[in-house]
């Protein structure tokens, strides 16, 4: 339904009957979480595509929204639309498939259409407005409702300062207070419209002139005065030999040692010829990445089988998706790669996901061996240059290929052939916050339906949502059961796993710190032999928990309810919520003693305790602290891969897809971490993350030894990733979650609030789930509302209601309730926030 975008910003009415725009009225959608568009009004004989992006007054502000090709209503006043304020795109920033991709999105996820637009944009382009409120300085007088009075005292302490932040940071905030305020002449509200982050970048080449090529060489040296202009001409003169006809006047600078008014002079004299071309910024994302040519590999029987039935869909056309169901170590990616290079054959794109950033250094230098400058990367750590570079060149066929973790799935490639999800089980294809939260794999999969276009999910651990969609018919399964031969021997074997018991090993008093005596033997064992050991321990920091002896008291995130973890390399204490940081005094905050425990194992503990066992190995972490840096990622694996490391201790980062071929230890700290968590996933994730991890040993011609330390040998994630019985767990679980009516026998649909103020949370969470209930009568279950796990972050205070959609209900008609309730019911109001995730991950 689209609504006039007039003064008063009214709703047409349900029953209107709708018309198509005309030449001068265009339908736009905004990035806020409104399941309209709105009518505005274009200057007389202009007229735009669907797909592009218009600066349009919304309210009291400006917002950059899109065109979208969406009937208005009959009868439309013109006189009272309000007229776009710029068009920004000369050409439409989204494809008519981008659109109709997004349109399904916000359908399916239960968000606006502007809010998928905006996850599908990249950083930085977007032009909208900031509204600012500041003090006046006018003393009020004494009739001011205590709510107005307090936001005014609150705004007199903070000077001017956004709107936006006040709205989310104070939690007595009201817009109808500021209203007031602003009536009465206390405070002073102010827009301005800010212009987008980032841009093209241009940079300057030199060539030399046809004038200049015309002269030998050392006629052409002569013919110029002074030492800097025969230094810039020797650079360009040895540049021209090496093929190399017009380099970044930066590059002849360094080079040379000349200024750029030296190369004034010498365009000034006919010799050089300057002129400015488009930067890419994008080719710096990714360092180290090899464009060497790799040979075809010999795949062994079932990787060809997969090889050839993923082609023969290929050459088929058509929508298909597989599930690649292979051990670790099969050569999945091997297979990735031939179906990519049969994609590019046919003149089509792909799109490969993997689910770490930290892969993403890996699996780039792998493609780009052989696909070469073909292969764009798309992540999160990238710089808004480098990111919009990588978008706007996919987006104009420069690349045919984006690798990268969840958000690559929304790259703007056309006409294309083939998407993987490597590792399609990973949590991290799950987004969260903002919306639309998606799940990757699920967008894969439909995105590849609308294309016509093959799509593989890889794992050695699937998600039984795709392992019963597989069994069912929906997705072929490809099984590649055995390793990828060893140096043409047989298969390399999968490694052997023992379970060390830590309540049997603290019996015979022979756990004297974190890693156990058995552990402790074979990674002597693996250092005296030159090869190389992973462990995993996934919780980062030294200590995670800190506690007095005498009183029990732990210190506590002021902003979370969480306690905070100590970090013994800065000795503070951190919160790994919301990043607060404070001073680790020794003493109890409660009864002063200063008796107080570190208790718990992060990352930090195993890294010392090794440097303490092992003195002269040489040890590597990863985990959130080490790789915060730009490139930290590649390079920690890098030095890991080349040698110089040889243990490398590391949170659930070690645990995926590296393959590192003289890794023949791999160790698990604590394998129960994520077992004691409510969520009806936590075996499955415990199993898939155990299963992984072991499969980072033994992958070439060396047997590898996996130990597993836990407190729970007799858990069936343990027993089945003891054998690496992945159908065995699946048959397991399936039961159990069939019985309960739990994903994939049934959908789950949570619904999260949030806000500064309790009371005012908790009411909205019940208003919000008397509303579904009313709606749903018995089609929905409804669980809640009721607080979150962890009921505070940030400072705003969580409530969740969760919603099971049973068999006899179908996902659409769920989704349809929720939409009804949300047109009723503010999703934000003032601060306090109502959000709908559709296929809930969890907690």
């Amino acid at each position: 339904m689209t609504i006039i975008a007039s003064d008063t910003i009214s709703i047409a009415a349900e029953g209107s009957a709708p018309a198509s725009a005309g030449p001068n009225v265009v339908s736009v959608v905004v990035p806020l979480p409104l399941d309209k568009s709105f009518a505005y009004s274009l200057p007389e004989g202009q007229s735009v595509l669907p797909g592009t992006r218009v600066l349009v007054p919304f309210g009291r502000r400006s917002l950059t929204g899109v065109v979208v090709d969406e009937p208005v209503e009959d009868g439309l006043d013109l006189s009272k639309l309000k007229p776009v304020i710029d068009v920004l795109d000369d050409a439409p920033t989204f494809s008519p498939e981008l659109l109709e991709m997004t349109r399904w999105m916000a359908d399916y996820y239960v968000c606006s259409w502007g809010e998928a637009l905006k996850a599908a944009a990249p950083s930085g382009i977007d032009v909208e407005s900031q509204r600012f409120v500041e003090s006046t300085g006018t003393v009020p007088g004494d009739s001011l409702r205590r709510v107005t009075a307090e936001l005014l005292q609150e705004i007199m302490r903070r000077g001017r300062t956004r709107v936006s932040t006040l709205r989310s940071e104070f939690g007595g905030f009201s817009g109808s207070a500021l209203a007031t305020l602003e009536r009465l002449e206390l405070v002073r509200l102010e827009t301005q419209t800010s212009t987008a982050r980032v841009r093209i970048k241009h940079e300057r080449c030199l060539e030399l002139t046809g004038d200049a090529l015309e002269l030998e060489p050392e006629v052409l040296r002569n013919a110029v005065p002074g030492k800097k202009q025969r230094a810039v001409i020797d650079v360009m003169l040895g540049l021209q030999e090496d093929g190399t006809k017009s380099p970044l006047q930066s590059q002849v600078l360094r080079a040379s040692g000349a200024s750029s008014s030296t190369v004034k002079t010498l365009v000034d004299r006919g010799l050089l010829r300057a002129r400015d071309i488009e930067s890419n910024r994008a080719e710096d994302a990714s360092p180290g990445t090899s464009h060497e040519r790799k040979p075809d590999p010999s795949y062994h029987p079932s990787q060809k089988a997969a090889v050839d039935a993923i082609a023969d869909a290929l050459h088929n056309g058509g929508h298909k998706t597989f599930l690649l169901h292979g051990v670790t170590g099969s050569g999945k990616t091997e297979v990735y790669i031939a179906a990519l290079r049969e994609t590019i054959r046919r003149g089509r794109t792909g799109i490969i996901l993997v689910p770490e950033i930290a892969l993403t250094p890996q699996t780039v230098a792998r493609f780009t061996a052989h696909f070469g400058d073909r292969v764009a990367v798309l992540h999160s750590r990238m710089s808004l240059g480098e990111r919009f570079d990588a978008w706007r060149l996919l987006k104009s066929g420069h690349y045919s290929i984006a690798i990268g973790p969840r958000s690559a799935i929304l790259a703007p490639l056309d006409n294309l052939g083939l998407i993987v999800v490597d590792e399609e089980h990973e949590q991290s294809y799950k987004q969260y916050d903002p919306a639309p939260r998606y799940h990757a794999r699920d967008v894969a999969v439909y995105r590849a339906q609308m294309n016509g276009a093959v799509c593989i999910l890889g794992s050695a651990t699937p998600s039984l949502e795709s392992w019963v969609n597989a069994q069912g018919g929906k997705y072929e399964l490809l099984s590649m059961p055995d390793r990828v031969p060893v140096k043409g021997r047989a298969a390399a074997q999968l490694p052997s796993v023992t379970i060390v018991d830590l309540t049997v090993e603290k019996k015979k008093e022979s756990l004297d710190g974190v890693i156990s005596a058995p552990l402790k033997v074979a990674i002597a064992d693996r250092l005296r032999r030159k090869q190389q050991v992973i462990l995993l321990q996934n919780r980062r920091g030294y200590a995670p928990l800190v506690e007095c002896e005498k009183c029990g008291w732990s210190p506590e995130c002021p902003d979370c309810s969480v306690t905070m973890t100590y970090h013994k390399a800065t000795r503070r204490l951190r919160c790994h919520y919301c990043g607060r940081t404070e001073r680790m005094t020794g003493k109890c905050g409660n009864c002063g003693s200063s008796s107080v425990s570190q208790l718990g194992t992060g990352t930090q503990r195993v890294e010392e305790e090794l440097s303490f066992l092992f003195p002269d190995a040489r040890v590597a972490r990863m985990d959130l602290d080490t790789t915060a840096q730009r490139h930290s990622h590649h390079q920690i694996l890098d030095r890991f891969g080349r040698g110089e490391k040889d243990i490398l201790v590391g949170t659930q980062m070690v645990a995926k897809g590296l393959d590192f071929e003289h890794v023949t230890l791999v160790g698990v700290i604590d394998a129960d971490t994520g077992l004691l968590l409510p969520d009806f996933r936590s075996e499955e994730r415990t199993f898939q993350l155990l299963t992984q991890v072991a499969g980072r040993a033994g992958r070439s011609d060396v047997k590898g030894e996996v130990f597993l330390q836990t407190r729970n040998p007799k858990s069936p994630a343990v027993t089945f990733a003891l054998k690496h019985d992945y159908e065995g767990f699946a048959d397991y679980a399936l039961k159990a979650r069939s019985e309960l009516g739990y994903p994939p026998f049934g959908k789950i649909i949570a619904i999260n609030f949030k806000g500064l103020v309790e009371h005012r949370v908790s009411a909205l969470a019940r208003e919000w789930t008397e509303a579904v209930i009313a709606r749903a009568g018995d089609e929905l279950i409804v669980l809640g509302p009721q607080p979150a796990f962890i009921a505070r972050i940030k400072k705003h205070f969580r409530y969740h209601t969760l919603i099971k959609v049973p068999k006899g209900t179908s996902h659409a008609r769920a989704r349809a309730i929720l939409r009804r309730v949300r047109d009723v019911l503010p999703a934000t109001a003032d601060g306090y926030y109502a959000s709908i995730d559709v296929d809930s991950g969890g907690i």
